[in-house]
């Protein structure tokens, strides 16, 4: 994926969705892709309420809507690993922890977070989904697969 901000106010897209992130798995697909048009919202939401009085109460409904589909993301991808008996599960579990331990630090600081703070979040976003979608999803993904032909079988 990659940074399509150009510094410019009228620049939508932060990160970019790529057809080629896709990791063959219709559900995580449609998931992953609505996590980053998330993500893109709420850095749409930092540009586009920074000097407004509501800035902290706009930010902070958009990484809520990002915080909840997360979890309703990561539950789903980490019942499929179980099912699956991935052997990475622990390794994949704790790095969704991590990711939702630093979101719920910025949240519960969003009230005091200046523009240029709640920006160096959404880089962390961009850089977590980067890595996160684009790598260490890939490694359950032959045993995801052959578990759900098992499962049509």
């Amino acid at each position: 994926m990659k940074r399509l901000y150009d510094g410019s106010e009228e620049s939508k897209t932060y990160i970019k969705w790529d057809p080629k992130f896709k990791i063959g798995i219709p559900i995580i697909d449609e998931q992953h892709e609505h996590l980053v048009n998330l993500c893109n919202d709420f850095y749409q939401s930092l540009l586009q309420n920074k000097d407004s009085e509501s800035y902290h109460a706009l930010v902070k409904e958009t990484l809520e809507k990002c915080l909840d589909y997360a979890a309703t993301h990561f539950k789903e991808e980490e019942r499929l690993m179980l099912a699956s008996k991935f052997s990475g599960y622990k390794q994949h579990k704790a790095s969704h922890d991590e990711f939702t331990a630093q979101c719920m630090i910025t949240h519960s600081t969003i009230d005091s977070l200046t523009v240029s703070e709640a920006i160096k979040f959404a880089h962390f976003l961009y850089d977590w989904i980067n890595s996160h979608i684009a790598h260490e999803d890939r490694l359950y993904i032959p045993t995801l697969v052959e578990y759900l032909k098992e499962q049509k079988k």
